[in-house]
């Protein structure tokens, strides 16, 4: 059983749309991502997020419905195939202005038997709000009456045309509603023209509309239709009830092509004119319907003249949006960023003018919001908010502008002072029919002048993950992913990791072999420390910070009487206990105003009081043991020290006065390893109670001091390894366990390298859980980070424990090695942390708890495709594909080469360069003896005309070390061997020391021979396997390997001297499009239904057979499996365990679990909640939970389809935790829906499981 979480949720933007939501006068963005739609306000200092909801099923489109009379608006969503759906939404706001989006209609748009439309899937709404059209399905449209913008009723029309490309509504005076058709006609030709919707007969006019001529668009403006993607756009009349043949009465742009064409919507007369053809028409056909027919048919292959044109010089179209209201100026974005104005208001005068304005993201949304800012959304970079500037700001994307020489361009300031001439109409409606195909445009390009644009805000975007790869750069157990993002203009690797972040501010070398720190202070209460105490096994030192040129400066000083010739083992800052004078039976009080510190050595406990002149230390108090025993460990707090002796002793010392006194002992204890007297209360100067570890017992004793004794309250004896460090500390904000918010809890850091904590509850310990942080033996440090109480537990690798989500949080924390630590709040460095490493200490601030860190490393046009790293060099290996755009219908050049990149600082080492028309396909890692980073990258030659890639190469890259004469700094790459193979090599990985290479249907294994004299080294064929169709993808475990055919399913091999041997099969239709091994029982697949399925090796007498005992629909494509987890830090006894991460086109990573329990009592609960949840709790999306995550074919549903098996959807079960305060809710899932279906387990209990859930990610 495996349970899916999502780690980081999709961040590709598919669309938005711009409307004011609420009574309020403030307008709102909604933006739709795969599975969400996140509303944001629009407010003066950028978008603030007001609420989301999720969406069960893939998001296609969002379109505002403006309700009459109204300034604001209602949502509609159009939810994709195979189940086709609209969602109508409301938005509530509450007096305190949080918002909420409300379902209030959800109409299925599934049909059987019908053919999904293939090119154009959308809805569309009215501009008055009150019609609305779904295309879904080939040959139909569905219409949908609107009533104050909420859903009326629906019905369905016939649509003549089969191959749509775009509709939109023409702008005529309501209450009139036509549409506007690009369609590809039975002949192939790309076609446009118009049809009346009758409501009252609730149909589609039979004829074309004679509001648009019919006309028949140029193959040579608009090539390979069904490739591009061609749109329309409504254009209102300058005066829509004019007819005065000077006035522009509105018409429709055809965009994508390598022009723009407007045409014109016909006047009354031209009307009446194109009704009176159809009248004689249709009488001939009484007639002479042949003759007839043939006339028709001729006057639906004409080409129309359009009213303007201009070319377009850029690549493909991919979003536009208006950028007023009467839709007269249009933001047009291309494939590869490039943002242009087409101004269409000047068109009786200067025709259609094109203004560049500078680079984006490649955008999939433009969506214009207020004061020239612009809302880009983007699937393949960082969605922005951009401003126009009206003059250009910067010079930087003249270059990415530019247009082929044989365009003409115009400069701005002749556009500026060209005057129209009011020329006549050259189109009248008796001879605008046929143009010539190479007509030229009448329209103007402005030449780039510069970038317009200037970035307000930036929204991360790491989609689409085409590959990635888990690393641990440092060695220090936390791991980070790293991912081979973007496309087009806008390509990057991507670091992402989880937990706190560290930033240092400084460091100061020369401190070695450091054992502990303390920070001082010259008065208790100050909030500034103003020294550092350091100790190592051998002395003491004593340094004041100081600050030079924003950096600190450690300068030793005298310390009086400071004990420095020995190791100190606590120290810090004192109160000073003063006893009233008057009345005499008044109780000692603490005054804050003290300079008083102590300082614990083996020796004996100080008392010493800072000499405020000098600046130096003079000793009050000693407290030495008689029997001249030495103290082994020591622990303080504000008014009292504890010391553990050599022997067995524990001993609680008080401060009356100046003086030191024994306040309780306990005698004849094992020997003693740690203490900690650190109050629970943290509004207490004292503590009541001491807890102590043992040496030997590895055992934990909690007293509570009686004067004059130590009475023990709780022993426990079941710890794995000695105790080091202990900490009873409260995470909560109440001091009392009377408050809502106290957590106490006890922190133990043991010498292999474990943190165990456990739940101080009613005097117990409860609840223990371990966690591995290494190898080195674990410091506890107590802190506030974020506003937060914290403590910081840190050995080999180091990790911020906080309290949330009502359980203990841990925040990996990317540092290593640490022998000490301490707070540290000095003038230069506020909040910070002093840390001791091997070779120094490290000064610098955690923060960001929790929180998913991204780094952007950009490559720009470079495309990150294949990702590899050797962990010995610390290099990564990155194939990048680089593509030079074209203008619309041309060809794309691409170059292809690998990089070596430093993992540490993601510097570009060295590069090698592909042949031409070579492209790099796959890449893995060799190993080698000599330490050297080996890669191997498989590539395919790119023929023209080519059905099948016939050609590639599988190349060997090797690295040198580098050398300090040599001009060339760092590692560079260098060619070891290579071998032409018969088709493109789809996959490598290594097994062992083979390349395994998928070659078109086969499966290839290769050796690398390296020969040191001669340095002729070869790749040597060994045997070759081919059972498959097309061989997609490989994956790698022990001998085995995973192959994957994109058309049939997957197969297990087994390599065996040299040679490659089948083990078993799966027959069934699966087209796997990424697969994963870790061994024989623990085989994963996702496929192109968008589908997980598990399998594994079954071994029977006489046979073995790949079983299917999995699958599950996780709407959404998986291009990577990656087998572990980010972080090191488990629990012990936990019970999920984390075996694979994944990662996805939209930019989801998430995680697959296996239930760690071998019991399937835990497995059978969780599937009884599952099932439960499903019946109460309902998503935006009409089917069910349980139909919602049924795999599915890639034709769609069907009735034989069965439910989810061998899976779990985690981010389901957690919305259990957000009905746990409903009783009503609960009610209803722990009893189901019949008697056998009833959970039994408290809710008390599933709370702490989904709990434990929940903090995996």
């Amino acid at each position: 059983m495996k349970i899916v979480t999502t780690f980081h949720h999709p961040s590709s933007v598919l669309t938005s749309v711009k409307c004011q939501l609420g009574s309020r006068d403030t307008e709102h963005l909604i933006v739709g991502k795969l599975n969400k739609l996140v509303v944001y306000s629009i407010q003066p200092h950028g978008l603030q997020k007001e609420c989301s909801v999720d969406v069960w099923g893939k998001v296609l489109s969002l379109k505002a419905i403006p309700i009459p009379r109204a300034t604001r608006s209602n949502l509609v969503l159009m939810v994709a195939h195979p189940d086709p759906e609209l969602v109508f939404f409301t938005y509530n706001e509450s007096e305190s202005g949080t918002g909420e989006l409300i379902v209030k209609k959800q109409l299925p748009l599934f049909e059987r038997s019908q053919r999904p439309a293939e090119f154009f899937n959308d809805i569309l709404v009215h501009p008055s709000g009150q019609l609305a059209i779904v295309s879904c399905y080939t040959g139909k449209l569905k219409l949908i009456k609107l009533k104050a913008g909420n859903y009326q009723e629906d019905f369905d029309v016939s649509l003549p045309e089969l191959n749509v490309f775009s509709v939109i509504f023409l702008s005529i005076p309501p209450p009139e509603y036509a549409i506007a058709i690009l369609y590809l006609d039975s002949r192939l030709r790309l076609q446009l023209h118009a049809r009346d919707i009758i409501l009252d007969a609730l149909e589609l006019s039979a004829h074309p509309s004679v509001l648009l001529h019919p006309t028949t668009l140029s193959d040579n403006v608009f090539p390979s239709p069904t490739q591009i993607a061609y749109r329309l756009a409504s254009i209102p009349a300058s005066d829509p009830y004019a007819d005065e043949e000077d006035v522009f009465k509105g018409g429709v742009l055809v965009i994508g092509g390598r022009r723009i064409l407007l045409f014109e919507l016909a006047g009354q007369n031209a009307q009446e004119k194109q009704k009176g053809k159809r009248r004689r028409l249709e009488a001939r056909k009484a007639s002479d319907a042949n003759s007839a027919r043939e006339k028709e048919a001729e006057r639906e292959g004409r080409r129309r003249k359009p009213k303007a044109s201009v070319e377009w010089p850029w690549s493909e179209v991919v979003a536009i949006c208006s950028v007023d209201r009467e839709s007269w100026r249009f933001l047009i974005g291309d494939a590869y960023g490039r943002l242009v104005l087409l101004a269409v208001d000047y068109v009786m005068e200067k025709g259609l003018i094109l203004i560049p304005l500078g680079e984006t993201s490649s955008a999939t949304t433009l969506t214009y919001l207020t004061s020239q800012a612009v809302y880009v959304g983007s699937h393949t970079g960082d969605s922005q908010v951009i401003t126009i500037s009206p003059t250009p700001v910067s010079f930087s994307d003249t270059a990415a502008l530019s247009i082929p020489s044989g365009i003409k361009t115009v400069s701005s300031s002749s556009l500026v002072s060209s005057k129209g001439k009011g020329k006549a109409r050259e189109d009248s409606e008796n001879n605008a029919m046929d143009v010539d195909d190479d007509a030229k445009s009448n329209g103007c390009i402005v030449a780039p002048e510069g970038s317009y644009l200037t970035v307000q805000e930036t929204h991360k975007n790491i989609a689409p993950i085409v590959d990635a790869i888990l690393v641990d750069i440092d060695n220090i157990g936390q791991r980070q992913i790293m991912t081979c993002s973007g496309g087009r203009n806008t390509g990057s690797l991507n670091v992402v990791r989880h937990g706190a972040d560290f930033e240092e501010l400084a460091y100061v070398t020369g401190l070695t072999n450091v054992t502990n720190i303390w920070p001082v202070k010259t008065i208790y209460q100050d909030n500034v420390h103003t020294h550092l105490l350091v100790s190592t096994l051998q002395s003491t030192s004593f340094f004041r910070v100081g600050e030079a040129n924003g950096k600190p400066v450690l300068t030793v000083v005298e310390g009086g009487s400071l004990c420095l010739v020995t190791p100190t083992l606590a120290f810090g800052n004192v109160v000073r206990r003063v006893k009233p004078s008057y009345p005499p039976n008044a109780p000692s009080k603490y005054d804050e105003n003290s300079s008083l510190v102590v300082q614990v050595t083996p020796r004996g406990v100080y008392l010493l009081e800072m000499d405020l002149t000098i600046g130096s230390y003079t000793e009050r108090s000693r407290w030495i043991q008689a029997e001249n025993r030495d103290i082994v460990v020591a622990s303080l707090n504000a008014s009292q020290v504890v010391v553990g002796l050599h022997g067995g002793r524990l001993v609680v010392l008080n401060f009356n006065e100046n003086t030191l006194s024994i306040a309780a002992e306990r005698k004849n204890l094992p020997e003693i390893s740690a203490v900690s007297c650190t109050p629970i209360d943290f509004t207490r100067f004292f503590t009541p109670h001491i807890v102590v570890s043992y040496w030997g017992k590895n055992a934990i004793e909690i007293f509570a001091i009686a004067n004059p004794t130590l009475n023990s309250l709780y022993k426990e004896h079941q710890l794995p390894s000695l105790v080091r460090s202990l900490l009873l500390y409260n995470f909560g904000t109440d001091p009392s366990s009377k408050g809502n918010d106290y957590q106490p809890y006890l922190l133990v850091g043991l010498s292999d390298g474990s943190l165990v904590t456990f739940i101080w509850r009613d005097k117990e310990l409860q609840e223990k859980k371990l966690v591995s942080l290494g190898h080195a033996p674990i410091i506890l440090t107590p802190c506030t980070v974020e506003g937060k109480r914290a403590v910081l537990a840190a050995g080999s690798r180091a990790t911020l424990v906080s309290f949330d989500k009502k359980r203990l949080q841990f925040s990996p924390v990317s540092l290593k090695d640490i022998s000490a630590a301490s707070c540290l709040n000095v003038a230069a460095f506020r909040s910070s942390f002093a840390l001791a490493t091997q070779t120094g200490i490290s000064i610098g601030g955690i923060g960001d708890l929790n929180k998913l860190h991204i780094r952007t490393i950009p490559f720009g046009s470079d495309n990150p495709r294949r990702i590899v790293y050797d962990p010995a060099s610390k290099l990564f290996g990155i194939a990048c594909t680089q593509t030079i755009p074209g203008r619309v219908g041309g060809l794309d050049s691409t170059r292809s080469s690998f990089v070596l990149l430093d993992g540490t600082t993601y510097t570009q080492m060295s590069r090698f360069h592909c042949a031409e028309g070579e492209e790099i396909t796959s890449a893995t890692i060799l190993k080698s003896d000599k330490g050297l980073a080996t890669f191997s990258i498989g590539t395919y030659r790119y023929v023209v005309g080519e059905t099948e890639p016939a050609g590639g190469r599988i190349l060997i890259l090797g690295t040198n070390n580098p050398d300090p004469d040599a001009k060339q700094t760092g590692h560079q790459l260098s060619l070891l061997a290579s071998v032409s193979v018969k088709g493109c090599v789809y996959a490598l990985s290594t097994v062992g020391s083979y390349i395994a290479a998928a070659v078109n249907s086969s499966v290839e294994l290769y050796q690398l021979d390296i020969s040191d004299e001669d340095s002729s080294n070869q790749l040597k064929h060994l045997s070759a396997w081919n059972h498959n169709y097309i061989v997609g993808h490989l994956a790698a475990f022990d001998n085995y390997l995973v192959v994957g055919d994109q058309i049939s399913s997957i197969s297990l091999v087994k390599v065996i001297d040299d040679q490659l041997k089948s083990v078993a099969r799966d027959y069934g239709p699966l087209s796997p499009v990424c697969v994963e091994g870790s061994s024989e029982t623990n085989i994963i697949v996702a496929n192109d239904a968008l589908n997980l399925y598990t399998f594994s090796l079954s071994r029977q007498p006489g046979r073995t057979a790949l079983e299917r005992h999995g699958n599950w629909h996780l709407s959404d494509l998986v291009t990577k499996f990656l087998s572990g987890s980010l972080s090191q830090d488990m629990e012990e006894n936990a019970q999920f365990i984390p075996k694979e991460l994944f990662c996805t086109s939209s930019g989801r990573i998430g995680i697959l679990m296996d239930l760690a329990d071998p019991d399937p009592r835990l497995s059978m609960l969780l599937t009884a909640l599952e099932r439960n949840m499903a019946y109460v709790v309902q998503g935006v999306g009409g089917q069910g939970h349980t139909r919602y995550r049924a795999p599915r074919g890639s034709r769609g549903r069907s009735d034989a389809d069965a439910a989810a098996t061998g899976f779990l959807d985690g981010d389901f079960l957690e919305l259990f935790l957000s009905h746990i305060n409903s009783e009503e809710i609960m009610d209803k899932i722990m009893a189901g829906t019949s008697e056998p279906e009833r959970i039994e387990t408290r809710p008390e209990e599933l709370q702490k499981v989904v709990e434990n859930l929940q903090s995996m990610h």
